[in-house]
């Protein structure tokens, strides 16, 4: 027979504290949901391309952000080559995230892995210079890109727009599609 240690089994009531925060539901983390936009066909040539909107529920915040391509897209190799990223609420916007390099080719082609997600905004927070799955270069740093309190929908549903902008020059993998995903933490105001 086990011998209890001194306070074991006793949380002062914690539990119970947890469970009044509304930060929790039925004993899970509180409420989370997801969208994902359409695969998009990002053109090897120089330029633009527009996401199609992903909604965002009221009352929440982006917690996760991400992009993923059925393909792997690489920059040229030369310096200054890259593939910047901003997310708007607008077409072509830049209210929640001003353009940063999330492929940075420093003289080096760099490439987006097919079928690897890229995180942009990860746990509510944007990423650390040279953040990113393996051989994908990205020196620029979302974290101070991202505008405080910009993840936070308020309370009426908004549309988020991602852009992406082939810099410089043309990419030198065939084209790929990209998909971008997004993870929404609910909260509820009391």
């Amino acid at each position: 027979m086990a011998i209890p240690l001194y306070g074991q089994n006793k949380d002062g009531g914690a539990l119970e504290n947890v469970a009044d925060s509304g930060l929790f539901t039925d004993g899970k983390v509180s409420k989370l949901s997801s969208a994902e936009s359409e695969w998009t066909l990002v053109p090897v040539a120089h330029g633009t391309t527009d996401i199609a909107a992903i909604t965002q529920p009221a009352n929440t915040v982006i917690k996760d952000l991400f992009l993923v391509s059925d393909g792997i897209l690489s920059t040229s190799g030369a310096s200054g080559d890259g593939m910047d990223m901003s997310i708007g609420t607008a077409a072509g916007g830049a209210q929640i995230m001003a353009l940063c390099e999330i492929l940075d080719d420093g003289g080096a082609a760099v490439h987006l892995q097919a079928n690897t997600p890229l995180y942009v905004v990860e746990n509510c927070h944007g990423q650390a210079a040279n953040w990113a799955a393996p051989d994908t270069a990205t020196s620029e740093a979302t974290t101070g890109k991202l505008v405080a309190g910009l993840l936070d929908s308020g309370s009426s549903a908004r549309e988020i727009h991602v852009r992406l902008d082939v810099i410089d020059a043309d990419l030198t993998a065939g084209a790929a599609n990209v998909k971008v995903g997004v993870v929404f933490q609910h909260y509820s105001k009391v």
